[in-house]
């Protein structure tokens, strides 16, 4: 985690000084004109540092409006290892302490897709609207217990019997999202965008009820609940 993010500040401090350094020298007609490219292609950065995932926005503008379609799939992956995890000669535990703010996890695995309908709100002025929904698809391995029922035959009679069953356990997630942001896109001379980006996210996740949930925190990948939306967005635009 510490060295995504000082892979992000490095490059922040990289692109910041040449995109600040161009607006200046860009017109309030030469902004709206940039802003009104046929297509874009964004990444958002945080999205790897804080969800272990790599998301790709393509837009698409629809005619000569205000309007624009955004497709963002995104894919998720990482590798914990151990998953912090202790055997104290009893049962298996889990550390946590160490976990940030999110549960631990072993490995997880995931993609999702999200659609959005974006509008500027005043092109010159670089500001916009948008709204849509997502879903997304998580699996998750972790290391836990698991409750259970065995049957077992025993004098010839048939009995059951409930126990815990611990070992490596799959939770598979899927969550649907209804999202709607406003945002703020620069734009410089040779046609880089810069985005910000705030707003509310309605969350509805699903998942096995007998296995960890992974919902505590807001930012939970099984989280169901309001949460904000807040970010930033590197592209291009393309004619």
């Amino acid at each position: 985690m510490r060295k995504r993010i000082y892979l992000l500040f490095v490059a922040l401090w990289m692109v910041a000084p040449p995109l600040f350094a161009q607006y200046p020298s860009v017109s309030r007609s030469e902004r709206g004109l940039l802003l009104q490219k046929k297509y874009t292609v964004a990444i958002q950065p945080m999205q790897l540092v804080c969800n272990n995932a790599l998301r790709l926005d393509f837009e698409m503008r629809l005619g000569n409006g205000p309007g624009w379609l955004q497709f963002s799939p995104s894919a998720y992956y990482a590798d914990k290892g151990n998953n912090r995890y202790y055997y104290n000669g009893e049962y298996y535990y889990r550390d946590y302490n160490n976990h940030g703010f999110r549960e631990s996890f072993s490995i997880l695995k995931g993609g999702g897709m999200e659609v959005n309908y974006k509008s500027f709100i005043n092109p010159i002025r670089s500001l916009y609207m948008a709204y849509g929904l997502s879903y997304n698809y998580f699996d998750i391995s972790y290391y836990g217990g698991r409750e259970r029922w065995t049957d077992y035959i025993e004098d010839s009679l048939p009995y059951h019997q409930y126990d815990y069953i611990y070992g490596y356990i799959h939770q598979y997630i899927n969550r649907i999202s209804a999202n709607c942001y406003f945002g703020y896109q620069v734009p410089s001379q040779w046609k880089f965008l810069f985005d910000m980006f705030v707003g509310l996210s309605y969350r509805h996740s699903f998942s096995d009820k007998s296995k960890d949930a992974f919902n505590a925190y807001p930012f939970s990948y099984g989280y169901t609940g309001f949460v904000w939306m807040t970010g930033v967005r590197f592209g291009i635009g393309i004619k």
